[in-house]
């Protein structure tokens, strides 16, 4: 199992959580369950409400979309992150390829962080920005 603090070590690494300051962090970090599956696992499905990210800790995981293979993605590598920010559904499959460590955020708890801490909802949305424009 990971301290609280080294999920704040990995979450710095990753484009969504890197601008958020440590002690933001660690609410996060907190909130974070560390998980695991076996090969062949869906994480979620295309059309499925977005309910949970996950940052991948070991293992690869295929991102589909129309059944069609978009990309395969690993550690530290986040996935579901923007459905789950926009509240909406996921617009691709994720399934393991291998044997998958990662870290679950849950939407709830994650918008819960995001209304006690402002620094939280901001480098968020720093993140966004940056991703939209290009940078992330």
């Amino acid at each position: 199992m990971l301290t609280t603090l080294e999920k704040v070590d990995l979450l710095q690494k990753t484009p969504i959580f890197g601008g958020i300051p440590t002690q933001s962090l660690a609410r996060v970090a907190a909130i974070a369950q560390e998980v695991s599956w076996e090969a062949r696992h869906m994480l979620f499905l295309e059309d499925d409400p977005a309910d949970a990210m996950f940052l991948l800790l070991e293992g690869q995981v295929e991102v589909t979309r129309s059944g069609q293979d978009e990309q395969t993605v690993q550690a530290p590598h986040v996935v579901g992150a923007l459905a789950l920010l926009a509240g909406e559904a996921h617009p691709e499959s994720a399934m393991t390829l291998q044997p998958t460590r990662a870290l679950q955020i849950d939407q709830q708890d994650l918008y819960e962080a995001m209304a006690e801490d402002f620094n939280i909802t901001r480098g968020i949305l720093r993140a966004l920005v940056s991703f939209a424009a290009g940078g992330a």
